[in-house]
């Protein structure tokens, strides 16, 4: 069996390491030593299907204080030779060194004292292995060539705490050296890392040696090297200066290169540009590693930035859809060169500062270069609203973190990292004005390039272009107003109640939570308000009318407002919070959508059902309220509206899942709504179809399936029959994925060989995830273990369809629940990583409202190797989501029976 094999070093290490300990009470390096500059030599040996490597790696160390310690990272290397020298290259005597194997330190002991203020060489001469399960540090990765035969290639991914297992290192994001990086590889191979080459020379017996040129100052984490036999397509961007702009990919799916090439010319032009700001280096390549060999998804690593296949790879057939992916994660990453690489946190409590950036600009630089797709309209209903989810837990963190084991520093890389990160700064953009706001990044980016970075650098950067510009608020700072959302957890709810008779409006706020708590919360905020009316034609739509000071939990603040006017706080959810009105502004607001919906905004009418029906979850408005909001879909086909309104119709059947009689009234009352999208974005594609239709056309499909409306449920079975008559199956559109994997949640028996044999064969990584997302929807219990096992056989996908049958219902909740169980000791084999199946236990969790399956998960975890912090959790916000049902489920069936 596979799951029990031990590569070789595991079996070195095991023995070699001798713990030192409690020698250190932190898990940071005690840093009376830091580095100035890595000499790094890589030989591979993969050419000759021998995946081991050997190395070098030579730091240059300023000491900082007297110590008889140089203390720094390693795991998984086996050190073959360790040497001291002081900076006239004279040796300098080492007692020994030891390794504590749960900080992952490498100590260094010396024979006498370093004096503070000298600078020394370490050397050290390691051997390590790429047959590595794990998809972290430097790691093989395989394709099947056209003639048949199995291809490796090396790549690396470092963050957030790898690099040390690839070579010892200083591995923290604070400390930025300089890297000269030489490869050694087969003459067939080429090696690529984070600057330019330097030089090419011939070795013996069909090798080569790369030598790059040196690096920027730069973290760990951020260095990257590749050794493949990859197709490249080359181009160049000019914005500012001339940069070399590569995509690579394997051989067999180099004809997909063209749209991310063209994409990384536009987007690292457009970042120059939108910043007034020249790249660090003359060269940025970008590498689509095959889906089944990449968990990190897409990975920022300057000068060398790797994608994930079906985030990167374009075929002519794609739809939109793809196109934005791939726009988008592309954009992440790019502006990751300047937020994050250029700039780097001084530790992991200030991810967001790099993640924030990212996602803001994964729309924002995407919506400029690719205007067409538009992408700067979905913040909204993506990226927020998501945050506004996960925000609203009990036990949720705050924006900066302090954490130090590796363990908790990779789940740092959450909602709060990106999305809320990205919503708040979003706030700032355009609660001090676009132009402000980047006026003050520019100042930031300027003064702080190839330095560390703490919140207050921004802060301060933003401050003085907001001083100058007179957009802050009395008596506030940036500081005192991003502090407020970055260094407390949760997002508030802000109630709006207009005084009869009077243009007095008053102003309430508080933290939402998404169930009642036992206790009053005192948390405050400084909250920009944005509003829109008829008579002020969007004066203060996208600029604050005034601030609620944190501190204040209630203000009135005067607005005339016409009798007929349309009255709406927060349009388009601009802000980072939800809004609440008196109950004749929300009967005002339903008469609207139901008479004249196309005066709001299509994305505000999304927010009006996603802020309602969290509101009424949390028990601050009544369900017939929210209800009647969502009720005017029966003639909404908008995506935006419906994108809200889907993510709301999902969990609200999740909720009713454990009680059949409601679910079925759900349904009944979901078949009256979907109806008009469904004849309006039915699964037959025009040619003609806008980019928002094409997605509105998913969400038709998806919930008319899911209601059990006949017109689908005939195009999901006609699917299924023009399959039976077939020899070949290929899945090139969402769209068919959709139509599929309800055909077969019907239960309807179809030859199941025919989506195996086909994702055998099939080389495309979308066409590959669009049959397992298929095979994954299987009714029967017994197929989807069968289907299963042919995956794990294959050791391909099996993560993914475990993700997708999870969401099927109680069959797939069962088979994926005893699959981990009975698979409890290979978990790392099957995952590759501890966050990979962390991120599936979230997924099973969030499908939970009851206890008998609370429970089975809870006893599932203490046969997992996960921590008892993760676990404990998990257990909370099952009791949270416990509590969501038992409250709500009365209030919604009652609703239900009334339009029954």
């Amino acid at each position: 069996m596979r799951w029990k094999e031990l590569s070789w070093f595991a079996i070195v290490v095991i023995v070699f390491c001798v713990s030192a300990g409690d020698a250190f009470e932190s898990y940071r390096l005690p840093n009376t030593t830091v580095p100035t500059h890595y000499d790094l030599f890589i030989n591979t040996e993969f050419h000759n299907d021998d995946l081991d490597y050997n190395g070098t790696v030579k730091i240059v160390i300023n000491v900082l204080e007297d110590t008889k310690q140089i203390v720094l990272h390693s795991s998984r290397s086996i050190l073959v030779n360790v040497e001291l020298k002081n900076d006239n290259q004279l040796p300098l005597a080492i007692v020994n060194f030891e390794f504590d194997n749960d900080r992952e330190f490498l100590i260094v002991n010396t024979a006498s004292v370093l004096s503070g203020g000298s600078q020394v060489v370490l050397e050290i001469d390691f051997l390590n292995s790429i047959n590595r399960t794990d998809q972290a540090g430097f790691y093989r990765t395989t394709y099947t060539a056209d003639d048949g035969t199995l291809k490796y290639a090396g790549v690396t991914q470092f963050q957030a705490c790898d690099a040390r297992s690839a070579f010892p290192c200083y591995d923290e994001p604070g400390l930025k050296t300089t890297f000269d990086v030489r490869i050694a590889c087969g003459v067939d191979y080429h090696a690529r890392s984070n600057a330019e080459i330097a030089s090419i020379s011939i070795l013996p017996e069909g090798k080569k040696l790369v030598t790059f040129k040196r690096t920027p100052l730069m973290q760990s984490y951020l260095l990257a090297f590749l050794v493949s036999d990859y197709a490249v397509q080359r181009d160049f961007a000019n914005a500012m200066k001339k940069i070399a702009v590569q995509s690579m990919a394997r051989p067999t799916r180099a004809s997909q290169l063209s749209f991310s090439l063209d994409a990384s010319v536009k987007l690292i032009d457009e970042l120059q540009t939108y910043f007034d700001h020249p790249y660090e280096i003359s060269k940025i390549d970008s590498v689509g590693i095959p889906n089944s060999d990449f968990s990190a998804g897409a990975m920022e690593n300057w000068g060398l930035v790797t994608y994930l296949e079906s985030y990167f790879l374009i075929s002519e057939s794609s739809s939109d859809n793809n196109r934005r992916s791939v726009s988008t994660v592309i954009a992440h990453e790019f502006a990751h060169q300047f937020f994050g690489n250029l700039m780097a946190p001084k530790w992991w409590s200030y991810l967001w500062m790099n993640e924030g950036f990212a996602t803001l600009y994964e729309y924002y630089l995407a919506d400029r270069t690719h205007p067409e797709l538009l992408i700067k309209q979905r913040f909204s209903s993506s990226a927020l609203q998501s945050a506004l989810q996960a925000d609203a837990s009990a036990t949720v963190r705050s924006m900066t973190h302090y954490v130090e084991t590796v363990e908790e520093i990779n789940r740092l890389f959450d909602r709060i990292a990106y999305e809320k990160s990205g919503s708040v700064l979003r706030m700032m953009h355009y609660a001090l004005g676009e132009s402000t706001f980047v006026k003050g990044l520019k100042q930031y980016i300027k003064q702080r390039q190839n330095s560390v970075v703490v919140p207050q650098h921004l802060f301060d950067s933003l401050q003085k272009v907001a001083a100058e510009a007179g957009v802050l608020p009395p008596n506030a700072s940036m500081t005192m107003i991003l502090e407020s959302w970055s260094n407390q957890p949760g997002a508030p709810v802000v109630t709006v109640t207009r005084q009869p008779g009077t243009d007095d409006v008053i102003f309430t706020q508080k933290r939402f939570f998404s169930t009642t708590q036992p206790t009053e919360n005192a948390q405050t905020w400084w909250i920009p308000v944005f509003m829109y009316t008829n008579s002020s034609a969007g004066a203060h739509e996208k600029t604050p009318l005034f601030w609620i000071p944190q501190g204040s939990k209630q203000v009135t603040h005067k607005i005339p407002i016409e009798q007929d006017d349309v009255f709406l706080i927060n349009p388009t959810q601009t802000g980072y919070y939800r809004v609440n009105y008196d109950e004749q502004t929300w009967s005002t607001l339903i008469s609207i959508l139901k008479t004249n919906p196309t005066s709001l905004d299509p994305v505000t009418r999304g927010q009006l059902i996603d802020d309602s029906m969290n509101l009424a979850n949390a028990g601050l408005l009544d369900h017939d309220k929210a209800f009647q909001i969502l009720d005017h879909l029966r003639n909404e086909t908008n995506f935006f509206a419906w994108k809200s309104a889907y993510r709301n119709i999902l969990d609200l059947e999740k909720l009713l899942a454990v009680d059949p009689e409601a679910l079925d009234l759900f349904r009944k009352y979901l078949l009256g709504l979907v109806d008009n999208l469904y004849a309006v974005h039915g699964p037959e594609k025009r040619k003609d179809q806008h980019t928002n239709d094409h997605d509105a056309q998913l969400i038709a499909i998806d919930l008319a399936c899911r209601v059990g409306q006949q017109a689908c449920l005939d195009q999901a079975m006609n699917k299924l029959n023009v399959l039976q008559q077939r020899t070949m199956l290929a899945i090139r559109s969402e769209a068919e994925q959709k139509l599929y994997c309800h055909g077969l949640r019907t239960g309807k028996e179809v030859d199941l060989d025919k989506f195996t044999e086909a994702f055998e064969l099939e080389d495309d990584a979308r066409g590959r995830r669009y049959l397992v997302e298929s095979m994954a929807c299987v009714g029967s219990r017994g197929e989807l273990e069968r289907v299963l096992e042919f995956l794990v056989e294959l050791n391909r996908e099996v993560e993914r369809f475990l993700e997708v049958a999870a969401e099927q219902g109680v069959g797939g909740f069962t088979v994926v629940t005893e699959f981990l169980t009975r698979e409890k000791d290979h978990v790392d084999e099957i995952f590759g990583s501890k966050r990979s199946m962390e991120k599936l236990l979230n997924k099973l969790a969030d499908r939970i409202v009851d206890q008998e399956n609370a429970d089975r998960l809870r006893l599932m975890m203490k046969v997992l190797p996960v921590s008892s912090k993760f676990a404990a959790n998990i257990g909370n916000r099952l009791e949270e989501q416990i509590r969501w049902q038992e409250h709500n489920l009365p209030r919604i069936r009652k609703v239900l029976q009334g339009y029954a």
